[in-house]
């Protein structure tokens, strides 16, 4: 993520899951619950942008191997401390390749993570390598629903910068569809949710969960 979001999250790192907690963060419960039917069990999953392990608890409780990886120590810390993970990874998810081998994992989630990452392109093919054939990609994003407050910064692309000093991003649905048609994914679920309130601002957020499925036949 950008560098400015990477030292405000290893800053707030520390209230993190008391912020989820007040503001009701649905996501973990929506990615585990749409997701467990496609993912075969015993599968190894990677989380990327683990931070405190919230959105792996589930698949760690369900049986899954997790693999973490995520920017910033001090979430890396607090996640290691609640052992969810049976491997952490310090890496910042904008510098590809991963740190990781190719093919080696049969599902990765990421989630509430791509609203604070531009650009998210190489993501989307560093997923497509490190996942078996067959695998499966579940991921959340922010909803291009409300963009009053952002500026255009390509097409399908959106930034804004909040009070605090945190970029965040929103990418439309047309714009994500092509990065998973690019990367030889195809979707097996959809599905929009209300994924927090934030009680000071009185602001509901909606989010899109995608569940995608690698094709058995790579393009490379």
């Amino acid at each position: 993520m950008p560098e400015t979001n990477l030292n405000i999250v290893r800053k707030f790192a520390k209230d993190y899951d008391k912020s989820i907690l007040k503001n009701n963060w649905t996501g973990p419960k929506i990615i585990f619950d749409e997701s467990k039917v496609f993912i075969s069990p015993k599968s190894k999953i990677v989380d990327l942008g683990i931070g405190t392990g919230a959105s792996s608890v589930l698949f760690q409780q369900a049986g899954y191997k997790i693999t973490g990886l995520d920017g910033s120590p001090e979430m890396l810390e607090l996640c290691k401390k609640k052992q969810i993970a049976d491997k952490l990874v310090l890496h910042n998810l904008e510098k590809t390749p991963f740190p990781l081998a190719k093919n080696i994992f049969e599902t990765a989630i990421s989630n509430g993570v791509l609203h604070l990452i531009n650009p998210v392109k190489s993501i989307f093919s560093e997923v497509a390598r490190i996942l078996k054939p067959n695998g499966i990609f579940a991921f959340t994003f922010d909803n291009t629903d409300n963009v009053l407050s952002y500026t255009k910064i390509k097409p399908g692309v959106w930034e804004t910068k909040t009070q605090d000093g945190v970029f965040v991003y929103k990418y439309s649905e047309q714009y994500i569809l092509q990065l998973l048609l690019q990367n030889n994914f195809e979707i097996e679920k959809q599905k929009q949710f209300l994924a927090y309130t934030n009680p000071e601002l009185q602001k509901k957020f909606n989010f899109t969960l995608i569940v995608a499925k690698m094709k058995e036949y790579r393009l490379y």
